[in-house]
């Protein structure tokens, strides 16, 4: 059985706080960083990735 992990991505004062609830938290300086960011975890073994509302208006469906 596969143990899956949760993310939390975006901006770093919105995302340091999920660190003490065990989430694997990634702090993006920009946009562009946060939807490289994604890309990266999306061929990792994240089960669910919670992205910020600012960075998740940035980017397009692909």
């Amino acid at each position: 059985m596969s143990n899956y992990k949760i993310a939390v991505l975006g901006d770093k004062d919105s995302v340091l706080g999920f660190k003490a609830l065990g989430l694997d938290v990634f702090p993006a300086e920009s946009a562009e960083e946060a939807k490289r960011t994604l890309h990266a975890l999306a061929k990792e073994n994240y089960a669910v990735v919670y992205l910020t509302e600012g960075y998740a208006a940035h980017m397009e469906a692909e």
